[in-house]
């Protein structure tokens, strides 16, 4: 897999669990514009703030998170889900 997809696949996982807090919280995400959230290879969570080259070549390659996707975390490992209708008129 070549490094720049599993940097975006890592910014996705890293985005799920850095705002697993403020969900928790009842606040708002706070993503904030020009920032990658990176879970690197060996689990390690980052904020990097990529350079003008770095950030047009990640946005070539990236694709919006649809709606009704969850993500969640169990025993550690983090997951995501396309939500369905039911899921979400229900107070889980």
């Amino acid at each position: 897999m070549p490094v720049l997809t599993r940097t975006l696949c890592a910014a996705t996982i890293a985005f799920a669990v850095t705002t697993s807090a403020f969900a928790q919280q009842g606040d708002l995400w706070n993503m904030q514009e020009g920032k990658a959230y990176v879970v690197d290879m060996q689990g390690k969570m980052k904020v990097m703030q990529p350079k003008d080259p770095g950030m047009a070549m990640m946005k070539k390659r990236a694709k919006p998170v649809p709606k009704g996707m969850v993500f969640f975390m169990n025993n550690g490992q983090l997951y995501m889900m396309q939500g369905n209708r039911s899921l979400f008129e229900t107070n889980f």
